[in-house]
């Protein structure tokens, strides 16, 4: 069984989007407790590297969700967990390299660690769970435009295909 293109799609921008926002929403707030705006616009909005991060973590968690087999769903977030936070430190990490940062690996995993203070990684933990549920499954690869649900409906209405032996 594998997921449908549409719902890994989906998943991603779900999941991607709506953690960035949220890490983005927690800065913000210490931010404007603290009354330092500016150092929230560069790195929230006027750093194009959040772009290419959005963008990578969403192609992604897409790939991931659309060929790898359904799992069940502590797995899905295991390994989907482990792909945004690997994109998150490899686009830290080019960011900060394409900056000329002396040490590329120390800054992605800083950020990784801000993202936890940000809750952008537990936003995005918890979103894989909730959004697995949502997930589209096809049977195999073969009945790629047919759901489970729309095997189960033809099943129930006997229009299904039957062998010679009549099973």
């Amino acid at each position: 069984m594998t997921v449908t293109w549409r719902s890994a799609v989906s998943y991603a921008l779900t999941v991607v989007v709506l953690s960035w926002l949220t890490g983005a929403a927690v800065d913000l707030a210490w931010a404007v407790a603290y009354g330092d705006l500016g150092g929230w616009a560069s790195l929230w909005v006027k750093d194009p590297w959040n772009a290419v991060f959005v963008v990578a973590a969403t192609a992604s968690l897409t790939l991931a969700r659309g060929l790898l087999a359904a799992l069940p769903r502590w797995r899905v977030v295991l390994v989907d967990g482990f792909v945004y936070l690997v994109m998150l430190l490899v686009c830290s990490g080019l960011s900060a390299w394409a900056g000329g940062d002396d040490a590329p690996a120390d800054t992605a995993s800083m950020m990784a660690v801000y993202a936890l203070f940000t809750l952008q990684l537990p936003a995005a933990w918890l979103l894989c769970v909730w959004r697995t549920g949502h997930l589209e499954v096809v049977l195999s690869r073969a009945g790629w435009y047919r759901t489970h649900s729309d095997r189960k409906n033809h099943r129930d209405h006997g229009d299904d295909q039957r062998n010679a032996a009549g099973r």
